[in-house]
């Protein structure tokens, strides 16, 4: 779904925005109809949604047969674009596909928010500054639940350190939780964000079982056993 830009001759705009904020996540605002202006649009939208963070927005737009994006960067509290581009190379081209097509209802917001996600924006968008320097503050639940890539390696090294089956104190497991390279695109990783090692095993036990991948079952207050 596009429409003429007001001010920009040649230059359509999708009737999709998405938010992207630090601390609220992900926002799919679909059939959006503004002021007909990049900027106008994004900070009109700004002042009506709850964001009080650092974050960006992302908009498809088409010029000359050519599809592209438009993202702005916005700051904590000021309902104001600070930061903008627009880009026209290989991947904006083929996520700004999927997003008209998410305005057009050929995709549910689902499969975008699956396919969308900031790490496979940082690869295919290379070139956005903007998207670049993106870190979220908390790890989002739904990330750290569905494709947080420590949940899998940590139990990985769990289970050929000791076995299925093995009983081991607990701070066996949080030494390999905290040995693991935090994501560079979090702030504060729930697996590391609390000084108390059990709470970290608690939240690692509660993704592995989130993808029914095993489970760190705890025994007492000094022992663990992996399943």
């Amino acid at each position: 779904m596009l429409h003429e830009q007001a001010d920009s001759e040649g230059l359509k705009l999708g009737g999709v925005i998405v938010l992207f904020d630090r601390e609220l996540g992900t926002l799919f605002f679909q059939n959006f109809r503004g002021y007909g202006n990049l900027l106008d649009d994004a900070e009109w939208l700004l002042e009506r949604t709850p964001q009080r963070s650092w974050g960006f927005l992302m908009r498809p737009i088409v010029h000359n047969e050519l599809y592209g994006l438009w993202i702005g960067e916005y700051g904590p509290i000021s309902n104001r674009v600070i930061r903008e581009e627009r880009l026209f190379d290989e991947g904006s081209s083929v996520i700004s596909r999927i997003l008209l097509k998410y305005g057009d209802n050929e995709i549910d917001e689902g499969e975008v928010s699956r396919r969308l996600t900031i790490r496979s924006l940082k690869r295919r968008l290379p070139n956005s500054k903007i998207i670049g320097d993106f870190k979220y503050y908390f790890c989002p639940r739904e990330r750290l639940y569905r494709d947080c890539p420590h949940v899998e390696r940590v139990y990985r090294a769990i289970r050929e350190r000791y076995g299925v089956g093995a009983r081991i104190h607990y701070s066996a497991v949080a030494d390999i939780i905290f040995g693991i390279k935090p994501c560079d695109d979090i702030i504060i990783c729930p697996l590391y964000s609390s000084p108390n090692k059990f709470e970290s095993i608690i939240k690692l036990n509660m993704a592995l079982r989130s993808r029914r991948m095993g489970e760190i079952r705890i025994i007492d207050r000094n022992f663990v056993e992996i399943v």
